[in-house]
């Protein structure tokens, strides 16, 4: 039987990790611009029980029915509307699903946009007439996406949404929401494109404030993975307003 969760989340810590780009200074659109929004993000959760002696560690994957898209459309919608932007949803081409693991996973971006990355963005850019383009990619906790908000409590290899249960929850015990995720601002130049905005989701850690721990806390229910979606769904908001942050409308 599916429990009901009463109450919100709780925002207890938002770490120190700005928006980083090649050109840090605000992207320049006009009223009625064409933004491309695209999510590599599959709609799965990590579920990472930590504790002391790496036997009693445990990660499993569930594959939810969230639509990943729409929440990433919900959250920029908004603030994208009071710009005059035109927010366009893209599936994902071909070229960005096989460069995966190369262009978003392999690298980070608080610098420059990897090479791998180039050809399927200035493709995407082109072919769909786009003066921008948003993406939401899977990243993983290591210093190359996450620089000083990495997790040093948490495995290198946790990559997208999550949440930890054991010795490295929340202080009161609750598990600890990751968002181990890289959202993206994308722009055409003269050189090719370039990444204008990035904002990290590690950096806002919640607390699954309402959990229940079921008997054994390796396995909780598949059907009170529900409650976690408005929380994703709020650091996606938060996300999304710093990328939209980065952008100036004339």
């Amino acid at each position: 039987m599916t429990r009901v969760w009463g109450g919100w989340l709780t925002f207890f810590l938002v770490l120190s990790a700005p928006l980083a780009a090649k050109d840090d200074t605000p992207l320049v659109l006009a009223k009625g611009s064409r933004v491309g929004v695209v999510t590599l993000l599959h709609p799965e959760v990590q579920h990472f029980h930590s504790a002391r002696s790496l036997r009693d560690q445990a990660l499993k994957t569930e594959i939810v029915d969230w639509s990943v898209e729409t929440m990433l459309l919900d959250a920029l919608k908004e603030r994208a509307g009071q710009l005059g932007l035109v927010l366009v949803p893209l599936p994902v081409s071909d070229e960005l699903e096989h460069a995966r693991e190369d262009c978003f996973l392999n690298n980070g971006f608080n610098r420059n946009l990897p090479k791998e990355c180039v050809a399927p963005f200035d493709h995407l850019l082109t072919n769909e007439r786009l003066q921008a383009v948003i993406v939401l990619a899977p990243g993983l906790n290591n210093g190359a996406h996450a620089g000083s908000a990495r997790r040093k409590d948490l495995p290198d290899y946790l990559r997208g949404w999550g949440y930890v249960t054991g010795t490295a929850a929340a202080p009161d015990g609750k598990p600890s929401l990751v968002s181990m995720t890289d959202l993206l601002l994308v722009a055409p130049s003269s050189g090719g494109p370039e990444l204008r905005g990035h904002d990290w989701g590690g950096s806002y850690s919640l607390e699954w404030s309402n959990f229940i721990a079921p008997p054994d806390p390796k396995a909780v229910p598949l059907q009170d993975y529900a409650a976690l979606k408005p929380l994703f769904q709020g650091i996606l908001t938060r996300q999304s307003a710093r990328i939209l942050d980065q952008v100036t409308v004339q």
